[in-house]
């Protein structure tokens, strides 16, 4: 019986017990956050380090998003993929983030509706992109993170739920950009 309610929950919120392991980790990377300076000309971040605050009003998700999207990097939180840019460079920023496990920050990734808003905060600046769409992609098409000439937010998580094989991807465009008064 015990195992059908725990069962039960997963299904319905995601793994309590990855969850309660990704909130620690959250707790860390708010602090080192908090800790750090918000000039641009920064040093690349490293790898498992506090990258940028989202949120997103209507996932409810105003969480720490770490750099990098290795499993233990994911398991911290929703992770900026490396090979992309960094919010302001006029490029394409990658976030990926689990949909069961860890916290699952992008569980219910597919609410989201064009215009919906998303807000990065990234050394000092609030970064707001609009929804433009999303769409199921196999889960190795990297074409998703072409660039196409505007500043673009892709965010990415598995699809369906409790498999593997694909990616459910939001995109957004960046619309405004404005500075975090301390």
């Amino acid at each position: 019986m015990a195992g059908c309610v725990y069962a039960g929950i997963i299904l319905w919120s995601g793994d309590p017990v990855t969850g309660v392991y990704a909130g620690i980790q959250q707790h860390q990377l708010r602090k080192e956050l908090t800790a750090a300076e918000p000039a641009r000309r920064q040093p690349r971040i490293a790898q498992g380090h506090a990258f940028a605050m989202i949120r997103i009003p209507r996932l409810g998700l105003n969480a720490v998003v770490v750099e990098g999207t290795s499993a233990a990097d994911l398991h911290k939180g929703p992770g900026h993929d490396r090979i992309t840019a960094a919010p302001g460079a006029g490029q394409v920023v990658a976030i990926a983030g689990h949909r069961t496990t860890y916290g699952a920050w992008f569980r219910h990734i597919d609410d989201l509706r064009k215009g919906d808003p998303i807000e990065l905060d990234f050394r000092g600046v609030a970064y707001v992109y609009k929804v433009t769409g999303h769409r199921i992609v196999a889960a190795n098409d990297w074409r998703i993170i072409r660039y196409h000439g505007y500043e673009k937010l892709v965010l990415t998580a598995c699809h369906p739920v409790y498999s593997a094989s694909h990616r459910w991807v939001a995109f957004a465009r960046l619309v405004r950009a404005r500075r975090i008064s301390s």
